[in-house]
C-alpha cells in the first residue's frame, strides 16, 4: 500500500509540474507573420508590416532588432550564426529600417511595426536573408535592462535580386525500402540548392510496377537558400503492394524543372499473404508426416493369399 501511495503522489505532483510548464509556455511574445518572401530591384523599396503580441498577464518591454542568417536545417529552421560580409559591402541588414525600435505591450495587447527595405543601386543579384525580431526585455526597477534573461520571436525576410543569378538543384538523397511487407510505405529525400537565391523546390516519386500502371508520391515543396539542404517525405498509400516496384523521385529546380532525379527498387510481398501461406505450407508438412508415420503405402495387386 505504501507503494501505491508513493507512486499516487509523484503521478499527481508530474502532472501538476506539467501543468506548470505547460502554462509558462503559453506565455511570452508572438510574432506574425513569419515570413516575407521579396523579389526586388536595385533602386527599389519594399515595405512591411509585423504584428506582434503580448501572450502574458503582464506588461512586457521590447525592442526590435535584425540579424542576418546563410543556414538553415533540414527540417527548414535558420541557423542565426554570424553570416559572413564582405569589407566595405552593405547587407540586407543595412537596408533593414523600422518603426517602433522599442516599446511596452499591455497584457494580451499587439503592437505593429513597419519596416521597409531599401535595395541599393549595384546590390548583388541573388538571395539575401535576414530576420527581424522582437525581443522581450526584463527591466530592473529603475529601467535598466537585465542581461541574460531576454527571449525573442522572429520573422524572416527573403530578398530576391534579379540578375546573372542560378536555380540549379540536386537530389543528394532518396531512401525507399529494398523489401515491402506491408503499406503504406515511408518516402524519403534530401534536396540541395547549389544555386544563388532561394525558390521552392519540389520532390516527386514515380512508381512502376512490373507489370500495371505507375502511380505518383508527392513529397511536397519546401523553400531552400542557397548552399542549403531540405529533407522531404511522403507515404506511398499502396495497403498492400506486392511484386517488383521501380521508384524514381525527381526535384525541381528555380524553373519548376524536374532536373536532377535518383532511383530505387523494392520487392513487395505483405505479411498478409505471407503468414497464411507459410501456415498451410507448415499444415501440409505436419499432415505429409503424420500420414508416413501411421500408414503404409501398398501397391494395388501386390498382396499375396
Amino acid at each position: 500500500m505504501k507503494k501505491i501511495f508513493a507512486l499516487f503522489i509523484g503521478l499527481v505532483l508530474a502532472g501538476f509540474i506539467f501543468s506548470a510548464s505547460f502554462a509558462r509556455a503559453e506565455g511570452g511574445l508572438q510574432i506574425s507573420p513569419v515570413s516575407f518572401n521579396l523579389e526586388t530591384t536595385p533602386g527599389a523599396t519594399n515595405t512591411g508590416k509585423i504584428t506582434i503580441k503580448n501572450l502574458n498577464s503582464e506588461t512586457i518591454n521590447y525592442s526590435i532588432e535584425v540579424e542576418l542568417f546563410s543556414k538553415v536545417s533540414d527540417e527548414g529552421a535558420p541557423s542565426f550564426e554570424k553570416a559572413d560580409v564582405k569589407e566595405g559591402v552593405t547587407s540586407l541588414v543595412d537596408w533593414i529600417t523600422f518603426s517602433p525600435k522599442e516599446g511596452k505591450l499591455e497584457p494580451k495587447k499587439d503592437a505593429v511595426i513597419d519596416f521597409s527595405v531599401d535595395i541599393p543601386e549595384g546590390a548583388e543579384p541573388g538571395g539575401h536573408y535576414a530576420a527581424i525580431f522582437a525581443r522581450q526585455l526584463e527591466k530592473t526597477a529603475d529601467g535598466k535592462t537585465q542581461l541574460g534573461v531576454t527571449t525573442r520571436v522572429g520573422s524572416l525576410i527573403l530578398v530576391s535580386v534579379p540578375g546573372d543569378v542560378k536555380k540549379t538543384v540536386n537530389l543528394k538523397e532518396f531512401s525507399a525500402p529494398k523489401f515491402i511487407w506491408k503499406g503504406p510505405v515511408t518516402l524519403g529525400a534530401k534536396a540541395e540548392n547549389t544555386g544563388t537565391v532561394h525558390y521552392d523546390s519540389e520532390v516527386k516519386v514515380n512508381v512502376k510496377p512490373l507489370l500495371g500502371s505507375a502511380s505518383e508520391v508527392n513529397l511536397g515543396k519546401h523553400t531552400i537558400i542557397p548552399k542549403n539542404e531540405r529533407s522531404y517525405t511522403g507515404l506511398w498509400s499502396k495497403k498492400y503492394p506486392i511484386g517488383y516496384y521501380k521508384f524514381t523521385a525527381s526535384a525541381s529546380d528555380g524553373d519548376g524543372k524536374f532536373t536532377s532525379t535518383k532511383e530505387a527498387s523494392a520487392f513487395a510481398l505483405p505479411l498478409i499473404f505471407v503468414i497464411p501461406l507459410i501456415a498451410v505450407i507448415l499444415i501440409v508438412i505436419l499432415i505429409v508426416r503424420y500420414v508416413k508415420k501411421n500408414y503404409k503405402v501398398v501397391k494395388a495387386g501386390s498382396h499375396k493369399d
